[in-house]
């Protein structure tokens, strides 16, 4: 079984505020001594013309408060850093185990000291004090916002970008063929003039890279962690992707992490050099047809039925996001659960069975579980769900594996079983679902 969920595969939780500044591309402005300047007197600039009026006393605090920040980030402590949270944190939207645990895997980062901080502005918002601030390395800067409330303790952490960050566009609709491989889809595209197979992966965040065929960047790579079958663990590796091309949907300038998918790779997908996730897709609607074995993507501008759609979907269903991935509700009997769309999950998953275990058809019981690379003995249950309602839709006798992914927050995962059964769109836009 191959069950994945990759809850970011960068710095998405800022860990430790480290995305910002190498995903807005400041590895190559703040190389040059010159461009550093004009970033500092735009910040300084920016300064004098955000905060908001605030007694002297409160803005020593959170000078201080910033100060053990950066201490906390150059000492490497994770204790240190934890004690100016507050009870219950979000970083860059996250839940408060999943912000922890990426802050603790990204302890790694910075390679190098923060030589120095400024704060930038302070406002009022959502009953928390916002406080934008500056932190500058030898050769660069990143920006942070902190929420931080009354108790001067830190709620919410989320990385600014300097400038707006590349993103990948389709120019036109297109429709590619795609290899089907152990339950999974896999479509050519290239990475730096590379080309190869690379799997469609909803439940990603972004580019995945295999390092069987990428190195890390040393002096630029981003801190990241997984969040896997296994638990959370560290990802210490990712690579600039000057061009990344897959029909005619396009990037550059973005940068992939690098994943193991030594158990994924099979002869029929080689090489296989990587993943497609939400930042290469949330500007487009993407369907699949599993009887076809074919991927259609359109631009959010595009046609709102392309040809072979087979007229009016049976069902829309509207969706919301958990973190990166399109979440939505599934009726089990009488329990609803809150299931997240991954294409990049060979299996159905339930994290337990409370409420539905009537519906529940046991088959056999595996140690065998892999999110694409090494395989671990954690302990699943399978077996089929004998009715799920899906935004009117009835499914029959679905394969079901039973098992708490940590840091899912109770989610359940619909896989690849679901597209094997219908025509299914993502309308990422529009966040909706159609099923034909």
């Amino acid at each position: 079984m191959d069950e994945r969920f990759k809850s970011t595969n960068t710095g998405r939780a800022a860990l430790a505020g480290c995305e910002s500044f190498v995903a807005a591309g400041m590895s190559k402005a703040c190389a040059c001594f010159r461009p550093a300047i004009f970033l500092s007197v735009l910040l300084l600039f920016q300064s004098g013309c955000q905060s908001v009026s605030m007694a002297p006393s409160r803005k020593r605090e959170i000078h201080a408060l910033v100060a053990r920040y950066q201490e906390a980030l150059n000492q490497k402590s994770a204790d240190q850093l934890f004690s100016l949270l507050s009870d219950k944190i979000s970083v860059d939207g996250m839940t408060d185990e999943l912000s922890r645990a990426g802050l603790k895997a990204g302890m790694h980062w910075p390679p190098s000291a923060i030589t120095n901080f400024q704060v930038l502005s302070t406002s009022k918002k959502d009953g928390l004090t916002s406080v934008k601030a500056a932190f500058y390395f030898s050769r660069s800067v990143l920006l942070m916002r902190f929420g931080i409330d009354d108790a001067m303790r830190i709620r919410t952490i989320d990385p600014v970008p300097l400038w707006k960050i590349p993103q990948a566009k389709a120019a036109k609709p297109f429709s590619v063929p795609f290899t089907e491989t152990n339950g999974l889809m896999f479509v050519k595209a290239g990475v730096n003039g590379q080309t190869g197979f690379f799997l469609i992966d909803t439940g990603s965040s972004g580019l995945l890279l295999n390092k069987k065929y990428f190195q890390a960047e040393k002096m630029h790579g981003l801190p990241g962690f997984t969040s896997t079958v296994q638990g959370i663990k560290p990802v210490w590796g990712s690579a600039t992707v000057r061009s990344f091309q897959w029909g005619e949907l396009s990037a550059g300038e973005i940068r992939g992490q690098l994943h193991d998918f030594s158990v994924m790779e099979t002869p029929a997908i080689t090489p296989l050099l990587g993943a497609i996730g939400y930042e290469q897709l949330k500007t487009c609607s993407i369907r699949f047809d599993w009887r076809n074995k074919r991927i259609s993507v359109r631009p959010a501008t595009g046609r709102a039925q392309p040809e072979g759609s087979g007229g009016q979907p049976t069902a829309v269903i509207g969706f919301t996001h958990f973190l990166h991935a399109p979440a939505l509700l599934a009726k089990f009997g009488n329990s609803t659960r809150r299931m997240i769309f991954d294409s990049g999950a060979q299996i159905n998953l339930l994290p337990d069975l409370d409420g539905i275990e009537t519906h529940f058809r046991k088959a056999e019981v595996v140690t065998r579980i892999s999110d694409g690379g090494p395989i671990g003995k954690e302990t699943a249950l399978l077996g089929l769900v004998d009715e799920m309602k899906l935004g009117g839709l009835t499914y029959k006798n679905l394969p079901f594996a039973v098992f708490e992914v940590p840091y899912l927050a109770g989610h359940g995962i619909l896989g690849s079983p679901i597209i094997q059964r219908s025509l299914v769109e993502i309308d990422y836009p529009k966040k909706t679902i159609s099923i034909w």
